[in-house]
């Protein structure tokens, strides 16, 4: 979830990606890539092929590691994998790479549907114009950022660089990519125009789309997106995918004490906020670190706590008409790594991403775990089942001193209070076991 790009004709949704500045408690639209940059423009082109025609690679067998985020949820102490299950990720697609980072994954590109309008400058009126809805859109992304497989990697996990793979946290759930945020590059007499985001209509249609799916599992969809104001239409299309079994998770908002973003601030949808490792960067081996098991025990930046509460992340405000039980429970959603691109750029590779749209894809893979060991419960029931496990770790209300090494003084501060994090930090191993 991140800032609002609007295309000044209709009601858009935000653009998701709310990723890392350089600056200690600023967060822009640029991320951070990780030191080795691996770069696929040469064969972009040759997987797009792929991804269109369902000619994936095979599974290359590599060595599995686990990252720091992963052993937040704890996902060694659990037996599930989320098998049986589908992840509809309704985001940006995937990159044209994606059958490279998703080599071991089960993607159901058969199943993908992308939603999307024809944008563009019109002399005669003077002005942008957005056309109808188009469902023909396709899932590949080429002008939109990386974020929807960014997002459906933490899921399942991806290959970096055929020397590994990194575990995801539902590795044998089966992702259904939904193109409902899109970009467009367009002329006008002012020069080029660009714009990035989602319409109403274009997300509602991807709920839709999914809840209408025939499948053999049952469902959960994540979206890691939002924009300040509520819509009836996605709402109505939320509680339509809820009568037909559907689990919906969203993320809560990247914007603060500013309130909860929208729809993860509807009170029928799972909502996650963003918790991170305060020593992720202090503790050896950095994003592969191993987290400790006694998450309530202090760390050598003199916490008492493991886990913090991310400033940017969306609390409710009681002046805005949201309620504490509005967000539910939070997940890892500072430095996660994982595949990406920046929209309008040619800069494939692997990045750290931080927002609470990196927070979403835990709750929606640990939610999708719940259900392969019990496929009949409701939404509802699930999401008192993640409440009530978010229960066993809340985060102590005094805040974190948090390690930044990208700007001195390599350091800031996070505070929050009890129920900005809804019930607690949310751990695999609490919900199914």
């Amino acid at each position: 979830m991140g800032k609002n790009t609007e295309l000044g004709l209709a009601s858009v949704v935000a653009a998701t990606c709310l990723a890392l500045s350089i600056s200690p408690l600023t967060f822009a639209d640029e991320s951070r890539p990780l030191p080795t940059l691996y770069s696929t423009d040469m064969v972009d082109a040759q997987f797009a092929e792929a991804v269109l025609t369902g000619e994936v690679t095979e599974n290359s067998g590599l060595p599995v590691t686990r990252s720091f985020n992963a052993d937040m949820v704890n996902v060694e102490n659990i037996v599930g994998d989320g098998e049986g299950v589908y992840v509809a990720v309704l985001d940006t697609g995937v990159l044209p790479s994606a059958p490279f980072f998703f080599s071991e994954a089960n993607i159901a590109y058969d199943l993908g549907k992308g939603f999307s309008h024809d944008v563009y400058w019109d002399d005669d009126i003077g002005d942008v114009v957005i056309g109808p809805l188009r469902d023909d859109r396709g899932i590949v992304t080429d002008l939109a950022s990386g974020h929807g497989t960014h997002v459906a990697s933490t899921v399942v996990g991806f290959n970096i660089n055929n020397g590994e793979w990194i575990q995801g946290i539902a590795p044998k759930a089966t992702i259904i990519p939904v193109l409902v945020l899109d970009a467009w590059l367009f002329d006008s007499p002012f020069g080029p125009l660009s714009f990035s985001g989602g319409t109403d209509e274009m997300i509602s249609a991807g709920i839709r789309y999914v809840a209408d799916l025939d499948l053999d599992g049952r469902v959960v969809i994540n979206m890691s997106l939002g924009g300040p104001d509520r819509s009836p239409m996605i709402e109505e299309a939320v509680d339509y995918a809820i009568s037909k079994g559907v689990v919906v998770v969203a993320s809560a908002g990247n914007s603060g004490a500013d309130g909860m973003g929208y729809p993860g601030g509807l009170p029928q949808i799972i909502s996650a906020a963003a918790a991170g490792w305060a020593q992720m960067f202090a503790a050896p081996g950095s994003w592969r670190g191993d987290v400790p098991e006694k998450t309530n025990s202090n760390d050598i930046l003199g916490n008492n706590t493991q886990f913090h509460l991310e400033d940017f992340s969306s609390r409710p405000v009681k002046a805005l008409g949201q309620k504490h039980q509005d967000l539910d429970v939070a997940a890892p959603g500072a430095w996660v790594v994982g595949p990406y691109k920046s929209a309008f750029a040619n800069n494939t590779g692997y990045y750290y991403l931080s927002g609470t749209s990196m927070a979403a894809p835990h709750v929606s893979a640990i939610a999708a775990m719940l259900l392969q060991s019990e496929p009949l419960l409701s939404h509802s029931a699930v999401e008192r089942r993640l409440r009530n496990a978010g229960h066993g770790s809340p985060l102590p209300a005094d805040g974190a001193i948090v390690a930044y090494p990208f700007a001195e003084p390599f350091f800031y501060s996070a505070s929050w209070k009890g129920g900005d994090y809804g019930t607690g930090f949310l751990q695999a191993d609490h919900v199914v076991n």
